[in-house]
């Protein structure tokens, strides 16, 4: 008996040799530090959900909002390094750079034993965007995405085909138009200027920008036939008058189609809208269809320097689980985005919402370096499309005029950083 007892406690012993060194006792009452912008906000998206499930772990949120402003860049990294976080979130411009410094642990091993979650069971279009050198050191259990929304019940009336997953640009506005001839109404309602609709939403969905920041940042590309295509497409819409820009237009039931993304679900609940409605994914460039929005909304990743790895991971494995994201989903809200587990793609157990999970953001490449002048390309532009929707000047006259503008203040911006 004397020697049985022996041996189940040496190999008792061996076993909890053989546990992970940081492994968090079952009932030791652990605090997690995270950076957030409030700890109200923070508890009301995952951690109230979190301690219900894990009494014995806290999450403190160290605010990063102070008075109305923002904490960013080198602020930002400064109470990071004072106040050492055991969950780290960097944004997808940052997250190359936290991995080359050592920030982050990679999630592969907790990823491959985790029983609540599956990676396959997560949006890949977002996992992927996520990899840094084929690996894993952020989960978001959210995301953003544009969708192209529709009233059902307006496109039933009319007898007009419904829109449809990965529409060309061009397509929606013939469609916009169709509903305008048939209908006597706008066919698609957007929220600002017309330039901006160009400029930002349009131009997105095609990756380009008028600045050439892939190329050091010092050229505007305005005046060429791409950007033309784009201003020209809408020009023609909005004198059909297939475009309106009437605030709420859509949700009172004015307009056939809008873009928007899944802070729009929170218009849904708030107005009650009595019509029924569906989206689709935004619409994009056929060649090359991409989602405009800027994907992952909440990179939470487990810091290095963290003595509480199983705790962190804990939290990162259950906002990312199928009960999160049911939870999530039951809300109906959606203000931090869709669940990026995909176990629920219904919005009120009825709208289908998997056409916004097929498109892959695209992973941008943020210089810090390269001046930003989009406040005077938007009030200038801006401006300048109104004279030309109203017949006042040519868009040639418009693109030629904005090229030299913003070339002439990019050229500025750049002589004051000396280079």
């Amino acid at each position: 008996m004397k020697r049985k007892l022996m041996t189940w406690t040496l190999i008792c012993s061996v076993l909890l040799l053989m546990l992970p060194a940081h492994a968090e006792a079952a009932s030791e009452k652990v605090t997690l530090k995270v950076l957030d912008l409030s700890q109200d906000l923070f508890d009301k998206r995952f951690g109230n959900a979190f301690t219900a499930k894990y009494p014995n772990i806290q999450i403190k949120v160290i605010p990063i909002q102070k008075g109305k402003s923002l904490l960013w860049g080198d602020d930002l990294r400064k109470l990071e390094d004072k106040e050492k976080p055991d969950l780290l979130v960097p944004d997808q411009r940052s997250l190359d750079e936290y991995v080359a410094e050592g920030k982050l642990v990679d999630l592969g091993p907790y990823t491959a034993q985790s029983k609540s979650i599956k990676l396959a069971n997560l949006n890949q279009n977002i996992v992927n965007s996520m990899k840094v050198n084929g690996k894993l050191y952020t989960l978001s259990p959210t995301f953003m995405v544009n969708g192209l929304f529709y009233n059902k019940t307006l496109f039933d009336k009319y007898k007009i085909k419904y829109p449809k997953n990965e529409m060309s640009w061009a397509e929606v506005m013939e469609l916009a138009a169709e509903f305008k001839e048939k209908a006597g109404s706008p066919g698609f309602q957007y929220n600002n200027d017309l330039f901006s609709l160009a400029a930002s939403d349009i131009a997105g969905s095609y990756n380009l920008t008028f600045q050439d920041k892939n190329k050091g940042g010092k050229n505007i590309t305005f005046n060429t036939k791409e950007w033309k295509s784009i201003f020209d497409m809408v020009v023609k819409a909005a004198k059909k008058e297939a475009i309106t820009t009437k605030n709420k237009a859509f949700l009172a039931g004015d307009a056939a189609m809008t873009v928007g993304n899944p802070l729009f679900f929170i218009g849904f609940k708030m107005e009650n809208i009595k019509f029924e409605w569906g989206v689709v994914s935004e619409p994009v460039n056929p060649a090359h269809p991409i989602s405009s929005a800027y994907g992952a909304n909440h990179m939470f990743g487990i810091s290095t320097e963290s003595k509480h790895a199983d705790a962190a991971w804990k939290f990162i494995e259950f906002v990312n689980s199928d009960d999160f994201a049911k939870g999530y989903m039951k809300d109906g809200e959606l203000g931090s985005g869709l669940p990026t587990n995909e176990c629920c793609k219904k919005w009120g157990n009825k709208v289908d919402l998997s056409g916004l999970y097929k498109l892959a953001p695209v992973k941008e490449k943020y210089d810090s370096n390269i001046p930003n002048i989009n406040e005077l390309v938007y009030k200038e532009g801006s401006a300048a499309f109104t004279s030309v929707l109203k017949g006042t000047q040519s868009l040639d006259s418009m693109l030629d005029s904005l090229q030299k503008k913003a070339q002439s203040e990019l050229d500025k911006a750049w002589a004051k950083k000396g280079k």
